[in-house]
């Protein structure tokens, strides 16, 4: 009986999670009810855990000792260090608890429902305040994301699993091959209605991997070559015609689509040209980060609570913000903060779990769980450049690749 009402009480919790990303209540909330969940599993005699896992954290916990350790050497302000700890701390403790839940909770198939019926929740959400939003046909599109939700990679997930369930059954959530198709439907409208570019190539990356195809073959280098060709193609079209900036409609997310590479990697703009300053954001915050650094600080970094000097006042809030703790460029982040040696413990992490697509195959019989950790570690790669990767605030791949490790510590010990 006390074994069903646990098993409940893990599945609630796992749940409340996934709404974490939202962002429904304040980071500091999220962060302490996320702390006092990690020691009430620490205190659970019977949590097992592997040496996989152990080696999936055991990357970024040095990372994050890197950035304490660079701290001793400056003084900062104890509210931006609380910060910097607590930012660099969460994906760990995600994952931990991704993994600690999964591992607790008896039925397998709870994991993939979850995101699921959680995805279906949002995607309905979604598409009513999209819809119901006043004039939305005739008002920029980014003034309508910023209104009914940037992305949310629950309901992608959620997406992914249900096309991967054509191919594995024993992932199969729906009876009817219809109703999978419909409700495949609804996700995907509620997808495309978020207008995220992240979205586009998160999707992309986490179908390729997950069917196998990260892996260097000739099968999984024509697949890679279409969709190579396919993206080169959009952009080709993209370049060949003029699209406004500021003109309502789908046009801002074809604008936006359009300047994504320099958008990263041209930083030279005029601070006067607020237009062009903004469609060079990312490359600017991470120029000043690189421009302000000095020889000391490439081995491990500033350390923790150390700011980024922009130069002027930007407008990033009510008051404006002319010093910046976090960037978008993940990368550049984690040099700025913890130098070389912790980007290269980052980039470890990221290749540890690209090296699962290559581990035993007879795991991937049923549900491919190691190409799914992989993919979550391709995704990563990608999502790091441009909104932080696993230390985006409202991240959810951490939370699911220990809900993976979970279940591939189950599928080895029943294959051994």
């Amino acid at each position: 009986m006390f074994k069903d009402i646990d098993n409940q009480l893990y599945k609630f919790i796992f749940l409340v999670l996934l709404c974490i990303p939202l962002q429904l209540v304040s980071f500091e909330f999220t962060f302490a009810f996320i702390f006092i969940l990690i020691l009430f599993f620490l205190n659970r005699r019977n949590q097992i855990i592997s040496k996989d896992f152990i080696t999936a954290i055991l990357f970024l916990l040095i990372l994050f000792i890197i950035g304490i350790s660079s701290t001793f050497f400056y003084k900062y302000q104890y509210w931006d260090i609380g910060k910097d700890i607590a930012y660099f701390l969460k994906p760990v403790l995600l994952l931990f608890l991704g993994y600690a839940i999964i591992h607790s909770i008896r039925e397998e198939s709870f994991f993939f429902k979850a995101f699921v019926y959680m995805g279906i929740a949002f995607a309905i959400i979604h598409i009513f305040r999209f819809i119901s939003y006043p004039n939305v046909f005739s008002t920029s599109i980014n003034t309508v994301r910023n209104a009914t939700g940037l992305s949310n990679h629950v309901e992608l997930i959620g997406l992914v699993f249900l096309i991967l369930s054509f191919k594995y059954p024993k992932i199969k959530l729906f009876k009817k091959r219809s109703t999978s198709y419909s409700v495949i439907a609804l996700l995907f409208v509620s997808f495309f209605l978020y207008f995220s570019r992240t979205m586009w190539f998160s999707i992309f990356l986490l179908l390729l991997t997950s069917f196998g195809y990260a892996k260097i073959s000739l099968k999984a280098l024509k697949y890679i070559g279409i969709v190579i060709l396919l993206i080169g193609s959009f952009y080709i079209y993209l370049f060949s015609i003029e699209i406004p900036r500021d003109k309502p409609g789908i046009s801002a997310f074809l604008y936006k689509m359009k300047i994504a590479p320099e958008e990263i990697f041209l930083p030279k703009v005029d601070l006067k040209n607020h237009a062009a300053l903004w469609d060079h954001w990312r490359a600017y915050e991470a120029k000043m980060a690189f421009d302000q650094m000095k020889k000391q600080h490439h081995i491990i970094g500033r350390g923790f609570g150390s700011l980024v000097d922009l130069h002027f006042i930007a407008p990033l809030n009510d008051t404006g913000m002319r010093y910046i703790s976090h960037l978008h460029n993940g990368y550049a982040m984690i040099y700025y903060k913890t130098g070389i040696i912790g980007l290269l413990f980052y980039l470890l992490f990221l290749l540890n779990l690209y090296l699962f697509t290559f581990y035993k195959n007879h795991l991937n019989i049923d549900i491919p769980i190691t190409n799914l950790i992989a993919a979550i570690g391709i995704v990563l790669v990608f999502s790091t450049l441009i909104i932080t990767g696993a230390y985006n605030l409202s991240d959810i791949y951490l939370f699911a690749l220990g809900g993976l490790l979970a279940l591939y510590d189950k599928h080895k010990l029943q294959a051994n």
